[in-house]
Formats: C-alpha cells, sequence, structure tokens
C-alpha cells in the first residue's frame, strides 16, 4: 500500500481546505517552522498530521478533536487517498461522526458521501483496514491494527526503549519477529501445552494436598459407613433416645467446629488481602526495576537489600530480573488461588456443621416421633453425601500416578516441540546474521560507532519460561543520553523496514516516526536520512515519514531536503493561522 495524498474537507464551506501530496517512495518530510527567531515550533499540526493518518489507518478519532468548537462547525471530513495492488481507493473519516468509516474506489475524488461504502461502526472499518493490509497474509499474521503502533511510532505515548510500555511482553514479540521476517508463532505453539501442563500441575498440586489426610479420609469413610448402619439400626429399632443422647453430645462439638472454622476463614481472608496488597507493591516496584535499564543496578540494589543472603552470580540474578519483569505478581496471585480454594472448602465445612446444628437442634424442640424420623433421615441423606465427597477425594488421590504420568508427557512434548522449533530457528541464523549486520551498518553511518542487535530463541522449558520466544537485544554507546535513545530506536526500526523492502520479503510499505528525532546529534541524523532516501530511491519503493522541526537540522540540510522534494508539509505559525494543518487554529 502507498500513502498517496491526504485532504481536509469542510462540508459546512464545501471546499477543500487544505491537500498535502506524498512521495510515492523515500523520505516524507513534515516539518514545523519558525517564523522568528526563538518562536516556539510545536503546536503547528505535525503530531495532529500523523494522528489524522492513524486515524484514517483504522485507528480511533484522536482525543484531541473531541469538543472542538471549529472542528464541529467546519464538518471535517479526513480523507487519504492509498494506491492498493494497482487499485486507487480513498479512506474517509468524520470528525463529527467518528465511529463510521468511509472507502470509494475511484481514480478520482468525490465528496458526496452516497458514493461512498459505509463502514458503520469503528470495528467495522478497523477490519476492514486490516483486510486490506492482510490481503496476502495467513490466518496466523498479526493484524494491521496489533502492529500500528510499531508502524506509527507516536513520542507522546512514550518509549522505554526499543519497546513500548505496558504492552503484552509475548505480543510485542511476536510482533517484532513478524517485522524481521522471522517465525513469530513459537511462543504461542508451545504455549498451547505449557497452559495443559500448568493444569494438570494445579490437579496435582490438589492430588498432593490430600496426601497428609487421605489415611484420615479413609478412616472417616469407615466411620461414616458405620455412623450410617447405626442411623439404620436406630430406624429400624425407634431407638430414639440413645439417639438423642448422642446429639446433645455432637451437638456441642459440632458448635466448637464451626467456631473454629469462623476464626480460621477469617485468617485465610487476612492473608488474601495481604498478598493483594502485594501485588500492587510489586508492580509498582517493578516499574522502578524496569527504570533502571540495566541489571547491574538491579543485581547492586538486592546485594543492598540483602547483604548477607544474596550469593548468586550474575546469571541467576538476569533470570530472577527477568522473571520479575514477566511475571511481576504471579507468584502473590498463584496463592491466592491456593487461598480462595482454602476458603471455598473451608466455607463448604461451615456450611454443613451449620446444617448440621440446625437440624440436631430441632430434636431438642420437637416431641412428635414422625418428625424425628425424618430428622434422622435427613441426617443419613448428609452423611451419605459426606461419604460420596470422601470417596471422590480418595478416588481422585488414586490418579496421581497417571496424572504424573500426563505431566511428564507433557514435558516430553514440550522438549520435542522447541527442538523442531530450534531446528527451523536455525535455518534462520544466516539471515538473522545478515539484520544484525544491517543495524551495525546503519550505526556506522549515523556515528561511525558500532552498536548491537542480538537475536536468540529462548529453549528454556521450565514451567515459567517464555520457551520459544524470539529475544532481542539491542543497544548502542551512551544511549542513556535522550537523543542517542531515541536514534537507536529509529535506527532499529529500520532494520526491518529496510532490509525486508531490500530483500523483497517486506510486509509493511511505510514507517512512520513522529516526534523521535527530538534533539539528536543533527549530523547523524543527517548522515542517516540521507542514507534512507538513498536507499529508498535505489529500490524505488518503501515511504519514510518523519516529523521534526526547523532547527533539528543545519539549513544546508533542510535547503538539500526541500530542494529534492522530501519535506511535503511546512507547518507553521502566523499568516492568520493558514500555515498550520489545518489551515486554522482549533485549539482553545
Amino acid at each position: 500500500m502507498i500513502l498517496r495524498n491526504l485532504l481536509i474537507y469542510s462540508f459546512s464551506e464545501k471546499s477543500i481546505l487544505k491537500e498535502y501530496e506524498f512521495n510515492e517512495y523515500g523520505l516524507n518530510i513534515l516539518m514545523g517552522e519558525r517564523k522568528e527567531k526563538g518562536q516556539e515550533t510545536n503546536g503547528v499540526g505535525k503530531t495532529t498530521m500523523i494522528e489524522s493518518i492513524t486515524y484514517l489507518l483504522g485507528g480511533s478519532c484522536p482525543k484531541d478533536f473531541k469538543g472542538k468548537k471549529s472542528l464541529s462547525e467546519k464538518d471535517i471530513l479526513l480523507i487519504l487517498e492509498v494506491k492498493n495492488n494497482d487499485k486507487n481507493i480513498f479512506l474517509g473519516r468524520l470528525i463529527n461522526s467518528p465511529e463510521k468509516g468511509f472507502v470509494l474506489y475511484s481514480d478520482k475524488i468525490s465528496f458526496n458521501l452516497g458514493e461512498w461504502v459505509v463502514k458503520e461502526t469503528q470495528q467495522e472499518y478497523k477490519e476492514y483496514i486490516n483486510n486490506l493490509f492482510g490481503e496476502q497474509n495467513t490466518e496466523d499474521t498479526p493484524a494491521f491494527s496489533a502492529l500500528r503502533e510499531y508502524i506509527i511510532r507516536d513520542e507522546k505515548k512514550g518509549f522505554v526503549d526499543i519497546n513500548l510500555p505496558n504492552r503484552n511482553a509475548a505480543n510485542e514479540a511476536s510482533y517484532f519477529a513478524y517485522l524481521f521476517g522471522l517465525p513469530h508463532n513459537f511462543e504461542f505453539d508451545i504455549a498451547k501445552i505449557k497452559k495443559e501442563q500448568k493444569e494438570l500441575n494445579k490437579k496435582l498440586g490438589i492430588i498432593n494436598s490430600l496426601k497428609q489426610e487421605i489415611g484420615d479420609l479413609k478412616l472417616k469413610e469407615d466411620k461414616i459407613k458405620q455412623e450410617i448402619q447405626k442411623l439404620d439400626e436406630v430406624l429400624l429399632n425407634a431407638s430414639l433416645k440413645e439417639k438423642l443422647k448422642d446429639d446433645a453430645s455432637d451437638y456441642s462439638k459440632s458448635k466448637e467446629e464451626y467456631n473454629n472454622l469462623q476464626n480460621t476463614i477469617f485468617k485465610l481472608e487476612h492473608i488474601k488481602k495481604q498478598y493483594q496488597r502485594n501485588i500492587i507493591d510489586l508492580e509498582e516496584k517493578v516499574e522502578e526495576i524496569k527504570s533502571l535499564n540495566d541489571i547491574e543496578p538491579f543485581y547492586e540494589q538486592l546485594i543492598g537489600y540483602f547483604p548477607d543472603k544474596i550469593k548468586k552470580n550474575h546469571s541467576q540474578i538476569q533470570t530472577f530480573y527477568d522473571y520479575m519483569i514477566e511475571n511481576r505478581g504471579e507468584y502473590f496471585k498463584r496463592k491466592i488461588d491456593d487461598i480462595n480454594y482454602q476458603i471455598n472448602e473451608e466455607t463448604k465445612k461451615l456450611n454443613k456443621i451449620g446444617s448440621s446444628l440446625s437440624r440436631k437442634s430441632l430434636a431438642f424442640i420437637n416431641t412428635d416421633i414422625v418428625s424425628d424420623i425424618s430428622r434422622i433421615n435427613e441426617e443419613k441423606n448428609e452423611k451419605f453425601e459426606e461419604l460420596a465427597d470422601i470417596r471422590v477425594k480418595i478416588n481422585l488421590y488414586q490418579e496421581k500416578t497417571e496424572v504424573s504420568s500426563d505431566i511428564n508427557k507433557k514435558k516430553r512434548d514440550i522438549l520435542r516441540l522447541i527442538d523442531l522449533k530450534q531446528d527451523i530457528y536455525n535455518n534462520y541464523l544466516e539471515k538473522i546474521e545478515h539484520i544484525e549486520n544491517f543495524f551495525n551498518h546503519l550505526v556506522s553511518v549515523a556515528y561511525n560507532e558500532t552498536g548491537l542487535l542480538d537475536f536468540e530463541l529462548n529453549n528454556k522449558t521450565n514451567i515459567n519460561n517464555v520457551t520459544g520466544r524470539i529475544e532481542i537485544s539491542c543497544k548502542i554507546d551512551d544511549e542513556k543520553s535522550h537523543g542517542r535513545l531515541y536514534m537507536k530506536i529509529n535506527m532499529f526500526d529500520l532494520t526491518w523496514f529496510l532490509f525486508g523492502l531490500k530483500n523483497g520479503e517486506g510486509n509493511i510499505p511505510f514507517l512512520i516516526h513522529d516526534g523521535s528525532y527530538s534533539k539528536p546529534d543533527r549530523h547523524a541524523k543527517k548522515r542517516l536520512l540521507e542514507y534512507v532516501q538513498s536507499e529508498l530511491e535505489f529500490i524505488r519503493k518503501g515511504q519514510y515519514f518523519i516529523t521534526i522541526n526547523v532547527d533539528e537540522l543545519e539549513k544546508e540540510t533542510i535547503k538539500q531536503f526541500d530542494k529534492d522534494g522530501s519535506i511535503v508539509a511546512k507547518l507553521k505559525r502566523g499568516n492568520n493561522d493558514q500555515d498550520r494543518f489545518f489551515g486554522f487554529r482549533y485549539t482553545d
């Protein structure tokens, strides 16, 4: 797909307010200019332009558009003209009706929406865009809507590193692998078996929890059978007086057991609340740990907390760090699940004893022999129910060997599958080496330095490992510097983008960086942009959109980019706001 141009049409004024034509390959620079020296350049519409493109490509209506009187009064229709498989398509979104989308298959624009195909809901329009991008894709290919925020990088959403903050790690790893043209579903294939293994582990845990009480359960089984037999004898002989004495004794014992169970449940609820607070605390601490961006400070921090206890080597700490980042409060969540199970079991016992107490108390009130016999039959039924529960637990415990065997089978299945995935991954090693070298080349072009882009298949099969994930490390020197971090992110994105296009594998024909060129070395930026332009011109495909401010490049560089047509939008204040993105100021 090629983005051809962007139009802003006002229905109230019946005119095109602005039109921006894009280069069909090469650089597309959206520049914010200053009218006078020292004047601020932000707020002229660079990000608004990118947000509009995102909106037209299936995103939600930008929050900044909502409730703006001038936009509403002008009744704005945003239109993106695209070329897809030699078909010309116009994509339209109304700001006043953000839930809808409009599609026009034509070589010529029409502003009569009756001629357009209407997608009535945001979801329907998003699915249409996904299908537009996914015509050549298979069912397991990530949807364009999932990839969009990695293709259209937005500084406003923040950059942790190459990753976006607060995203599902498994999905993000899959998206990156796909963008690099590598196998991207290994982890999910293995996770299906691991899910089954976890369910079996949970069942085995319940079985093992019965180990201490299995002997008591068998004794209790015999005792209940005897009690049922005794009740049958009472009914047969109508010896209710003896039964009443037994009930009085049982009532006292049951009342004491009832009170103890209430205290146990109260304690479990208190522990559960503590674990819930621990999850919140851990999530906050993990964010602090992630902000360190380095395992060394994390290691030192651990030693500071536990100087006499931390005796782990670096790799073990790294594994623990990765586990913390990936799983966060999973340990406490599992503990909460265990406690919920215990509370549920104790509550069942409590209700059963409560029912028994109510029934036995009737024995001290009723004098009617028919009622007594009925009560004994009810007690007998309760005994049968209790006996059934005990037999279920005994039978469950007897499944231990079978469940353990099933778990071992799942482990073998995971080992076989990761071996198979490793063989497939090994077939990509040469390609991966070329990708890593390409990233290094971009770093060399920009900074005359070397960087690190490293891919590794996680083949550890522990239940808590992210088995099958292709893990990516990306580093350059001094990357904690604000500008160099953003340049690293851009070079990372440009690696999958350019490498795919150059090798005829590129599934994504454009890349957009909004605001990510904030204050890097202007000479490094110049060299990188010129290299990208030359590469895209050579292969005659691929669009690279960037937003920059006029003072982020040397004047001569800007003149050169302007001369060769790379600057497709010059946005600035002044001129009665006609040079802003919309051609007017819409903010308060």
